[in-house]
């Protein structure tokens, strides 16, 4: 007999609200972990919480930057599953700002040992997280 709720598993996604900062030659900012990825900032919204205030947190947390705008709808949204590389493979649904920060005078942390400037070309070029690659993907057909 079939639960009132056994299909929650079946649709279940964690969100991850990234944030797209550029600095002033529009290349994008992208953090480099501990395991040696690079990912564009932002991370889990937890429950209850709204999601551009868990963008301003998890900026905060991942590089002690001060968010001073967010745009007022996401730029880009879709669904995969994460790399499995950093935790367990799971769906996710990733959720992309544009953001602009106060400066980049970033605080090292365990989420960012790095922080670094790439084109959107030369960031195919690296090691990224495999969503990353979709995100820079579809910013370089926007672009072009």
């Amino acid at each position: 007999m079939q639960k009132k709720y056994d299909w929650i598993p079946q649709c279940y996604y964690r969100v991850s609200a990234k944030a797209l900062i550029r600095n002033q030659e529009w290349k994008i900012a992208l953090c480099k972990e501990n395991t040696g990825y690079w990912d564009i900032p932002g991370g889990w919204v937890d429950h209850w919480e709204d999601i551009k205030d868990a963008l301003k947190r998890e900026v905060m947390e991942e590089m002690w930057l001060v968010v001073t705008s967010i745009s007022e709808n996401p730029i880009y949204t879709f669904l995969a599953e994460s790399s499995g590389i950093a935790s367990p493979k799971r769906p996710i649904c990733f959720i992309l700002y544009e953001v602009e920060v106060e400066n980049f005078d970033y605080t090292l942390s365990f989420e960012c040992a790095e922080l670094w400037f790439f084109s959107v070309e030369e960031a195919l070029e690296i090691q990224l997280y495999y969503p990353n690659e979709k995100i820079m993907r579809e910013i370089k057909k926007q672009e072009a």
